[in-house]
């Protein structure tokens, strides 16, 4: 099931399976978090400026 689907249902209805996608994909996208990655967890499109800096960093060999 998708995580956004569960996040507009009524919390009050969510079964104990659902509560636990839930929980599994928050787990997840902490590891993200902690090292630092701003984007995680956003659903939020990427910027064509964002696209065209992500282009050209993979061209060099940097870490950003």
């Amino acid at each position: 099931m998708d995580i956004q689907e569960l996040f507009s249902r009524d919390p009050l209805n969510l079964t104990k399976t659902d509560i636990s996608t839930i929980i599994e994909e928050m787990r997840k996208s902490r590891h993200n978090f902690n090292l630092g990655n701003m984007k995680a967890g956003s659903t939020k499109p990427k910027t064509e400026k964002q696209k065209q800096l992500e282009e050209v960093s993979k061209g060099l060999d940097i870490d950003l």
